[in-house]
């Protein structure tokens, strides 16, 4: 499973968040790369447009994580292939890379 769709209750504020994992944000600093992006809602900011696809995702606008100059990662989603932008501080800027499937202990059973 590459991606997966979750409902969020944020203080009364329900929204569907995207799962998935991000290799650049695991080759920044060693995490585990896991995201949870809030989708296609209007009261939630920030939100990303997700095409509703889990297999090979697209989302807009990008994705920007880390803190300071020096842990950076920038990327466009575009049918499941990473796209690091060149502001990034890892060594995959400049790369594509395919959305990798998600580990078995970020997977919730619906």
């Amino acid at each position: 499973m590459k991606s997966q769709i979750r409902t969020v209750d944020d203080h009364g504020l329900i929204y569907q968040a995207l799962c998935f994992i991000c290799p650049g944000c695991i080759a920044m600093n060693g995490s585990s790369g896991f995201h949870m992006l809030p989708v296609n809602n209007a009261e939630k900011k920030p939100s990303w447009t997700w095409d509703g696809n889990l297999e090979a995702p697209t989302l807009s606008p990008s994705i920007l994580t880390g803190k300071g100059i020096d842990k950076k990662c920038h990327s466009m989603l575009e049918a499941g292939i990473f796209h690091y932008l060149g502001d990034c501080n890892h060594s995959l800027v400049n790369q594509y890379i395919p959305l990798p499937d998600l580990e078995d202990w970020m997977v919730k059973e619906l």
